[in-house]
């Protein structure tokens, strides 16, 4: 089990995995994968030429192509059409394209020359959202109930949802189990020993964040036979008291 420091420094640990890790990412073989704000790069061919055209086009997925770049080889100029202003770079040697994306680029991308046997493979671009720092709450505390425990993420998508408490994985079976895409943790029947830290790890292609929040479980039964032993305790008092009053007055 994790000590009560190691445990303090998950605590103050917990974050966003860098999401720009992707800067400068070539892609793996059709598809490659990028987060907002950060930047990819879709590399050129194996061979330029010295004439003619090259264009770097997009697809949206479904729809018709459009211009990213346009570049005339011989003159060394370069169109960049208006939405990319600012955002790409294309260089002049290797003929590659850095991109500073946004949520709208996900889509298709090639890279287009005058001799369509020299075109380039369609790569899928896949644009992510860094996840948010999770949210997690849950129904009860209660000793016999059943606990439902849900993380929730405003920003981004989840591909993986870990549970854990007190520093260790959370076992799939028995009082313990999991449900919607693994997002809702449900206890069984609580006891005492449920009380804890508890913690849910969320994470996908870009990025990765935690929570960790302490349960602590109550025994209401315990409480109201307290309840009832100590307001016996006090009535038998008051008798007593009045009791002795009585006979002193006598």
């Amino acid at each position: 089990m994790r000590s009560a420091a190691g445990l303090l420094a998950a605590l103050l640990s917990v974050g966003i995995v860098s999401a720009c890790q992707s800067t400068g990412l070539a892609s793996t073989g059709d598809r490659m994968v990028g987060a907002v704000g950060c930047t990819v790069v879709f590399p050129g061919p194996d061979h330029i030429d010295t004439t003619g055209t090259v264009q770097w086009e997009y697809k949206p997925n479904g729809n018709d192509s459009l211009p990213v770049i346009l570049y005339y080889v011989s003159l060394s100029t370069l169109d960049i059409f208006p939405i990319y202003k600012d955002r790409v770079v294309f260089n002049k040697s290797s003929w590659s394209l850095e991109l500073k994306l946004q949520l709208g680029d996900r889509g298709l991308y090639r890279l287009k020359r005058e001799d369509e046997e020299k075109n380039g493979k369609w790569i899928q671009l896949e644009v992510l959202e860094p996840l948010s720092k999770p949210e997690l709450w849950w129904n009860s505390s209660s000793v016999g109930s059943t606990i439902e425990m849900i993380c929730n993420v405003t920003i981004g998508m989840v591909d993986s949802y870990q549970w854990g408490k007190d520093g260790q994985p959370i076992p799939r079976y028995g009082r313990y189990q999991l449900s919607r895409n693994n997002s809702v943790l449900q206890i069984l029947n609580a006891t005492l020993s449920d009380s804890g830290w508890y913690s849910c790890n969320v994470t996908n292609e870009i990025s990765q964040n935690e929570i960790f929040r302490k349960l602590i479980i109550s025994d209401s039964s315990a409480m109201v036979s307290n309840g009832v032993i100590m307001g016996v305790a006090v009535i038998t008092a008051v008798i007593i008291l009045v009791i002795d009053g009585n006979l002193y007055s006598e």
